[in-house]
């Protein structure tokens, strides 16, 4: 064995790339390591298991979550009440009068076919336009479709005797023709066809 006359040296400093020493390394463990899972479920288990996932999904909101600078403030609201309609409203209707004898009632049949009650004071004469068209006027309950009525007027005008109309008949006047036309003429050339 031959020995070297040569001394080591006192400091031996080697600079190497450090990113390749890395890549090997994750090349190793990548090659070496690895899993394989595998499982069987029936459908109307993976149909439970969805369900009690999305109910824990939904669940969580109830619950909140305190950020020190987002602060949360309940203020308390009046409930705004739907709007009052009034039951009655003051309006009027056109229709055809008619009375039933049961119950003697008026009803006012509408154009859009609705049949309307008439509550009829005691100073409003009606039975003398049943089968006319009038107009009524009054408060009106949309619920019950009840007219009580203040006024009515006759919308049929016409008259009880009937006015005659003077008309003129025309009659249409001969026109006397410049030239003649001789009856034989006509008459040859009606046999010639």
């Amino acid at each position: 064995m031959t020995v070297s006359n040569t001394e080591p040296p006192l400091v031996d400093v080697k600079v190497t790339n450090p990113v390749t020493y890395l890549r090997r390394w994750w090349e190793k463990v990548m090659d070496k390591e690895g899993v394989y899972f595998s499982f069987r479920i029936h459908p109307i288990t993976a149909f439970l298991i969805a369900f009690g996932l999305t109910a824990g999904i939904f669940s969580i909101g109830r619950y909140s979550v305190n950020i020190p600078f987002l602060k949360y403030e309940v203020e308390d609201t009046t409930k705004t009440s739907p709007t009052f309609e009034p039951i009655w409203k003051e309006t009027a209707f056109t229709g055809k009068l008619q009375y039933s004898p049961v119950g003697s009632k008026y009803f006012l049949i509408t154009t859009s076919s609705e049949a309307i009650t008439l509550e009829v004071p005691n100073n409003l004469d009606l039975f003398t336009l049943i089968g006319k068209r009038i107009f009524a006027v009054g408060e009106y309950n949309k619920q019950t479709k009840i007219l009580k009525v203040a006024d009515v007027k006759d919308l049929e005008v016409l008259s009880k005797t009937p006015i005659p109309i003077p008309t003129i008949i025309a009659t249409p006047a001969a026109t006397p023709s410049s030239t003649p036309i001789p009856t034989d003429v006509i008459d040859n050339s009606q046999t010639n066809l």
